[in-house]
């Protein structure tokens, strides 16, 4: 019998910390990277996105930036991904183009 949730991606969640001006990525409640940013109007400027070093190499920087673009499209806001990482991960996936600004 296999103790593992049916599906892993119930274990990860990305939140708004509005607060500290960042979406964060949480694997059970763990942080494990976050993506900083500011506002301009109804736009995200994202200057920075980053995986906690034990995690890197394990696809959670793009499970972030998707995260962050699905809360993005939800609220209908645009972003500006200063980040290479994440402007390299729209440019990769379509189906997120729309969102720039």
């Amino acid at each position: 019998m296999d103790n593992e949730p049916a599906d892993e991606s119930d274990r990860f969640s990305v939140t708004d910390d509005v607060g500290r001006r960042r979406f964060e990525l949480r694997r059970g409640g763990e942080l494990v990277g976050f993506a900083t940013y500011h506002r301009r109007d109804d736009t995200i400027v994202v200057p920075h996105v980053e995986t906690i070093v034990q995690y890197r190499g394990q696809g959670y920087g793009a499970r972030l930036v998707d995260g962050m673009l699905d809360i993005v499209r939800a609220r209908g806001e645009r972003i500006v991904p200063v980040c290479p990482f994440a402007a390299d991960h729209i440019q990769a996936n379509p189906r997120h183009r729309d969102l720039l600004a």
